[in-house]
């Protein structure tokens, strides 16, 4: 990229006229110019290597291949990364570098070793020094570092397909398929929402900095079908994604008694929405999925554990949810309302429809406004980042033991739903967990 991301003062004075201190009236500017001439820098694209304006930003991530790039909104003081260090875009297998200086007369970012390499020779090259890191700040931006190499080499599988066919023979290869250690204690973590409204994309940027672990698509097909699995190694949990409610299937219920089952086994389950109004359909789908968790899963959770002889007892208290609502035009929940919480407001609105939620650790709500993309996951992500700490009544658990949860929930619960047996005022009708055949002899 260009480096030109150094501008006049207003009023005309120049960088190298305030000395050798960068001051905080400089702005960055663009350095794509790929929509623009030179406006001021709005995000910094870490897979591009580049900061860029508002429009450039928006005309580059429209595209197909650069949809998934991973971009922060520059705050006041933002130093930008070192040019020459950045000659290869994108996350690698050497660390990027935050400039400590700027040549005036190359019209280059450099840190420290870049300054020295180039530059200790050319010494009538005017140089002006950006503010330090703190050493926290300095250790912090290493660590992030350290973690998106941490997180290159992750990719997804295919846990189970739209016909509620588990497609891993066995613990062994969910192990190896994962790419994580047998006896490393995990928590699960998916996602559930409608067709179309971000749920891989939510994934991607929140667990796995921007990377397509996740397939997205902007077909109007879904492009999730069954249920897959990855594992990330920053925050040690199995991350799940789900096929989306409401989109074009074969057999629904089949769908939608397999969503029941990998909400059981999760810990947190993220209900990604981007209404701009929290829809009925919403609160009706987590009132019925407590109810039948409570009537179905936990005797079967409770067998499992007997049945298995398994060394950590099955949660039968279902996970915690996250309510992670993106709205463009409307005002977040709760905003008019400052005195009352939101997760108050969610309740006021399960009561309304006659649902209650009790099978849930809790129930929570966070919500971003996004007035120009890219949309902000850090609110949520520290949000998920809390619930995982929390271990009084959900405890991390060996992969092997997801694993038979899953497969035992799976073998309990199978086989073919007819239509015409459905009771479809509820999103799980007990149809969905008992026996279709009928006796002849007693009925």
């Amino acid at each position: 990229m260009s480096g030109q991301n150094w501008a006049e003062r207003p009023g005309g004075g120049s960088a190298a006229a305030s000395g050798s201190s960068a001051g905080a009236g400089e702005l960055l500017r663009c350095q794509e110019s790929y929509a623009c001439s030179g406006s001021e820098a709005a995000f910094e694209c870490d897979e591009c290597g580049s900061l860029q304006c508002v429009l450039c930003d928006r005309e580059l991530h429209t595209q197909a291949r650069l949809r998934d790039h991973e971009r922060s909104r520059l705050q006041p003081g933002h130093i930008p990364y070192c040019d020459q260090c950045s000659s290869n875009p994108g996350p690698g297998p050497s660390p990027r570098h935050r400039a400590t200086s700027r040549c005036l007369s190359c019209k280059v970012n450099l840190c420290t070793e870049c300054q020295r390499r180039s530059h200790s020779s050319r010494r009538k090259h005017p140089l002006s020094s950006y503010p330090q890191l703190r050493p926290a700040e300095q250790g912090e931006a290493q660590s992030q570092q350290l973690d998106k190499r941490l997180s290159q080499t992750v990719s997804s599988f295919l846990l189970v397909d739209e016909k509620e066919q588990i497609q891993v023979a066995d613990e062994e290869e969910f192990i190896q398929k994962l790419d994580c250690k047998a006896d490393e204690n995990l928590k699960v973590v998916s996602v559930f929402g409608n067709t179309g409204d971000g749920k891989s994309h939510t994934l991607n940027h929140t667990f796995f900095y921007g990377r397509e672990v996740f397939k997205t698509s902007p077909a109007q097909e879904s492009c999730t079908v069954g249920v897959w699995a990855a594992y990330d190694p920053v925050h040690h949990v199995v991350v799940i994604d789900t096929e989306g409610l409401l989109g074009a299937t074969v057999n629904l219920s089949q769908r939608t008694r397999l969503l029941l089952k990998v909400l059981a086994i999760s810990d947190i389950v993220i209900y990604r929405t981007h209404a701009d109004r929290l829809h009925n359909d919403l609160f009706k789908f987590l009132g019925d999925a407590s109810e039948a968790y409570l009537k179905h899963f936990t005797k079967e959770l409770k067998a499992t554990t007997a049945r298995c002889g398994l060394d950590v007892p099955l949660s039968t208290l279902g996970p915690s949810v996250i309510i992670f609502h993106e709205t463009v035009h409307t005002k977040l929940l709760g905003s008019d309302r400052p005195s009352e919480i939101p997760e108050k407001l969610l309740q006021e609105r399960f009561r309304k429809l006659d649902r209650f939620p009790e099978a849930f650790c809790s129930i929570q709500y966070k919500g971003t406004r996004t007035y120009n993309p890219p949309t902000d996951f850090s609110g949520v992500l520290r949000m998920i980042e809390q619930q995982l700490t929390n271990n009084t009544t959900r405890s991390p658990r060996p992969p092997a033991i997801i694993f038979k949860a899953l497969k035992a929930l799976s073998e309990r619960f199978n086989g073919e739903i007819a239509d015409d047996q459905m009771a479809h005022s509820c999103f799980f009708p007990d149809e969905y967990f008992t026996c279709s055949c009928t006796c002849l002899s007693c009925g």
